[in-house]
């Protein structure tokens, strides 16, 4: 059946002439030549096989339109929802997805709701609210080439970023991420299918782009508010960038150096503000040798040092509560007292070399 759209808000068009959107957001990191190859990604991806079911067991419930293009029938909201009668209406499909359809299943529909617009900027709004932070949420990567797509189109941040309903440095982080990374996938630097990440942790780039270590490693310079331009990365720095995207998800024959987030994406950033740690970790991609080498010593230092009083503190109080004699830790009491008078002596010691220091400095000027 062939239906004509009229000038109703929404309109019903039998499902078989709509088309798959092969530029969906909801797969930022495919390109599809056919609807298959998105069906099969969706499968993989989005659950569409739970969605089947409900459809083949109680019909199918038309609880909101498929938004279309008026001049291409392109479905650019309501894929997952597509996918799902594409697979109901063939045999073929099941069988390349998995996807058992029982016979006395209910069938597709003949006829489904649908709101026609005129572009996708038209549509963004809509799309944008339900799945940035709407029932229905995207993950970091389908939000930030949302954002960078509609921002392609109309470059206010502030604007998309009210209309998205999130937060105005959220979607910049997203959006910086995003043209980094595509930047590096378009000249060949990084491919993202072979990462040896399971799952493809898009918050490394866009977290570490807004250090200064790896901003200035990648020579990158942002506008007044705070965007980088589309392709953002001198060709002069396409080195650094394939080292950037191997290090954090790791390429071919080069694993990455990030375990977790957190602490070695904090590692990996100062190293690379550190020429010689730097130098280290091309050398040997080895990141704990080379943040050995970055770390500031004195404020580790400190940092222990403070932690061990705490500790200390929270021991006595706990002892003098309930203590009732144990030679192992009689025998820790006396380690930890003999260590502090060495660290105390080591202290003494610094400042003495520059008290002296300072004296000498003050015969010199007399």
């Amino acid at each position: 059946m062939n239906a004509t759209p009229n000038t109703r808000d929404d309109d019903f068009l039998d499902p078989r002439d709509l088309k798959l959107d092969l530029q969906n957001p909801r797969m930022p990191d495919s390109h599809f030549e056919n609807e298959t190859e998105a069906i099969l990604y969706l499968v993989d991806n989005a659950d569409v096989s739970e969605l089947v079911q409900s459809i083949t067991t109680s019909g199918w419930f038309d609880y909101e339109p498929l938004i279309v293009l008026r001049d291409s029938y392109v479905v650019v909201e309501g894929n997952r929802r597509m996918a799902a009668l594409r697979i109901i209406d063939s045999p073929e499909l099941q069988l390349q997805s998995g996807i058992h359809v029982p016979e006395n299943a209910a069938s597709s529909p003949e006829e489904v709701r649908v709101r026609l617009v005129e572009s996708r900027r038209e549509a963004r709004s809509f799309i944008g609210f339900k799945h940035i932070n709407g029932a229905f949420k995207w993950d970091s990567l389908a939000k930030a080439r949302f954002a960078a797509e509609w921002l392609a189109d109309e470059p206010d941040v502030k604007k998309v970023s009210q209309e998205l309903g999130d937060n105005h440095s959220t979607i910049l982080r997203l959006v910086n991420g995003w043209r980094v990374l595509e930047q590096a996938e378009d000249e060949g630097l990084f491919d993202r299918s072979q990462s040896d990440k399971r799952v493809f942790a898009f918050s490394h780039l866009y977290t570490g782009l807004t250090r200064p270590g790896m901003r200035d490693y990648l020579g990158l310079a942002t506008g007044a508010d705070g965007l980088l331009p589309e392709k953002p990365v001198q060709h002069e720095k396409y080195t650094e960038l394939r080292r950037v995207t191997s290090w954090l998800y790791g390429q071919p024959n080069e694993p990455s150096v990030i375990r977790s987030q957190n602490p070695d994406l904090k590692r990996l950033v100062e190293v690379l503000a550190n020429p010689r740690a730097l130098s280290t970790l091309e050398r040997t991609r080895d990141l704990a040798k080379s943040y050995d080498e970055a770390e500031d010593k004195t404020a580790r230092f400190a940092e222990i040092m403070y932690g061990v009083v705490d500790d200390l503190e929270q021991a006595l109080i706990l002892g003098s509560q309930g203590y009732e004699g144990d030679s192992e830790v009689r025998k820790t009491a006396g380690d930890i007292f003999r260590t502090a008078r060495a660290i105390n002596l080591l202290v003494r010691q610094y400042d003495e070399q520059q008290a002296a220091a300072l004296r000498g400095d003050d015969e010199e000027d007399d």
